[in-house]
């Protein structure tokens, strides 16, 4: 591996396994709360134990706060658990994936060889690993796809995903996903617009002013900021004039009208869950 000839001395050797995909079952029993390492084991391949911990810590303490400020019920919480797990079932998954792919690859006889058919077998091994590479490291579908349909404070759709590939990111406005990322301009993301906690999108506000959703949330205690942006890119990505987004930048609900604004903010928060 050093590329050239080296005197060493071994002092130890010893085996180790990859290929760990260790979920906990639970995440949550009463007041006691766990996340990052303590409920999901990952083998290092792709790197995902870190970003899915993060994800945790996130999750968990927008959802902490808004009970602590008392502006959610205590079973917000008990979404913790119920929108993370899976997806930490799913990433060691995908780690497991990886290092079973470098883990089980046997290089030929002969690929030492100082002759012709040497150097085939090694530029034969060489390119499965330098795919094996890009398969493990450029992975924007595990990192941005993760979504939360299933979740009772998402007022999902019900419409088919595409398929929940590693190497592929295809940005999706439905409820329950990551808020698709646009840049305004060559200096400002639309992430640098949402605001701390809650945003509302407007991308239609003469149209869509979303008005009563401004009142629920004052009334609710929530921490709502209106960003209005009249981008005809957004449009095509978000669909529909108002979107509502978490403090974790998943969309929580998208529509035309606000005259469901009430049970919508309810919703969200935890106080009902979301109709199936």
């Amino acid at each position: 591996m050093v590329g050239y000839p080296v005197e060493g001395e071994i002092l130890s050797r010893g085996t180790w396994t990859a290929g760990f995909a260790l979920v906990a079952e639970k995440f949550q029993a009463g007041r006691i709360f766990l996340g990052g390492d303590a409920v999901h084991l990952f083998t290092p391949a792709g790197g995902l134990g870190y970003n899915t911990a993060v994800d945790d810590a996130v999750n968990l303490g927008w959802k902490l706060a808004s009970v602590v400020k008392g502006n959610a019920p205590s079973f917000l919480l008990d979404t913790y658990e119920l929108e993370r797990r899976p997806v930490a079932v799913r990433n060691t998954g995908f780690a497991r994936a990886f290092a079973e792919s470098i883990g089980n690859y046997v290089p030929k006889p002969d690929i030492e060889a100082d002759s012709d058919l040497g150097s085939d077998l090694r530029r034969e091994a060489g390119a499965y690993l330098e795919a094996h590479g890009r398969s493990e490291f450029n992975i924007p579908g595990v990192t941005f796809g993760a979504r939360y349909d299933h979740s009772p404070i998402i007022l999902a759709e019900g419409e088919g995903q595409a398929p929940d590939l590693p190497e592929v990111y295809v940005p999706n406005a439905a409820p329950g996903g990551r808020a698709p990322h646009v840049w305004l301009n060559c200096q400002t993301s639309l992430f640098d617009r949402f605001g701390f906690e809650w945003t509302l999108l407007r991308l239609r506000p003469s149209s869509s002013p979303g008005t009563e959703f401004v009142t629920a949330a004052r009334m609710a205690g929530m921490d709502l900021t209106v960003v209005d942006i009249k981008e005809d890119q957004l449009r095509a990505i978000y669909r529909e004039p108002l979107v509502l987004i978490r403090p974790d930048q998943v969309i929580a609900w998208r529509g035309d009208g606000d005259g469901d604004a009430v049970q919508i903010i309810e919703t969200v928060l935890g106080h009902i869950p979301a109709k199936r």
